[in-house]
């Protein structure tokens, strides 16, 4: 039996297909992941930012903290080092970031909390930069 004109061997045609593809792939596949990491990540500082800021106006002394217990049992739940994170609770008209207890307690005052924390990418171990969540609540 012959083989026709128009057919040619393609032994390795899907072999070849698939290294042009896989590159692309891997790296649409470690981008969902990196996203998704970094994604959790904002939504913890977030969550914690938000609950700190809420204890900050709620204790009755040394709201500071009252604020950074939280925010460290937040991150350290979710699997990050609380020790790398940059905490701040803030009186915003104030020009420096108070640790005594008086001054958050007048109403109508607002309280911002701050929350830094580096992310480095798991792909590109070199690069790294700093996610920050910030949060302002009004003292009633």
């Amino acid at each position: 039996m012959t083989r026709g004109p128009g057919r040619l061997n393609r032994k390795g045609q899907a072999l070849v297909e698939f290294a042009l593809v896989l590159p692309l792939l891997l790296l649409l596949v470690v981008g969902m992941l990196e996203f998704a990491r970094a994604w959790n990540l904002h939504q913890t500082m977030t969550d914690a930012v938000r609950e700190g800021a809420r204890r900050a106006v709620l204790a009755d002394s040394w709201p500071v903290d009252s604020a950074y217990a939280p925010m460290w049992r937040y991150l350290a739940q979710a699997g990050y080092d609380p020790s790398y994170a940059t905490m701040s609770v803030c009186d915003p008209p104030a020009t420096s970031c108070g640790s005594t207890g008086s001054q958050f307690k007048s109403s109508g005052k607002n309280v911002t909390v701050t929350l830094s924390l580096p992310y480095k990418l798991w792909v590109l171990s070199n690069l790294s930069f700093t996610m920050r969540s910030t949060f302002t609540v009004r003292n009633e």
